[in-house]
């Protein structure tokens, strides 16, 4: 599976195969507002405050969760799914010379990491996605979209700093 960049604003199309499962469109360059539909379910991205410090998560126009920047410089993503139980994801960044993202669950397990290829021809990131122990409850394809959204909003706190 992989996660590749189409446009310069951030969007992206998640694929299996070179197939394209959905792709998450910015709402304009200045803005960080996202959408998508994935398995016809309309999901949609919006910062909570002009910081971005908070992003709320709708899914079907209901708040389904958020994706906060937290004091050791990573992202958490709290997700609810429809029976109410909530998940808590931690993407971190593990590398100082090439960005890659490792994706753990609350037990602190290992689901998959996000390798960047970089191509420098572009200004975005595409990533390789790596599966590992996945025992999360959670639709994988789903989470994937928000981990990309979070590993955008992730460089772009990180240049801003």
């Amino acid at each position: 599976m992989k996660i590749v960049s189409s446009s310069g604003k951030g969007n992206f199309k998640l694929t299996k195969n070179d197939k394209e499962i959905c792709e998450l469109v910015y709402s304009n360059w200045f803005s960080d507002e996202a959408k998508t539909v994935l398995n016809g379910n309309n999901i949609e991205i919006k910062p909570k405050n002009i910081w971005t410090s908070k992003v709320d998560i709708y899914k079907n126009d209901n708040n389904i969760g958020d994706i906060t920047f937290n004091l050791k410089s990573q992202m958490i993503i709290r997700l609810e799914n429809p029976n109410g139980k909530e998940f808590n994801f931690v993407l971190k960044n593990r590398s100082k010379y090439r960005v890659k993202f490792e994706v753990y669950n609350e037990s602190k397990t290992l689901q998959f990491s996000l390798n960047s290829v970089n191509n420098w021809s572009k200004l975005n990131y595409d990533y390789n996605i790596e599966l590992a122990d996945i025992n999360s409850e959670f639709e994988l394809n789903e989470l994937l979209v928000y981990c990309g959204y979070a590993t955008n909003l992730y460089l772009a706190i990180i240049s801003a700093v």
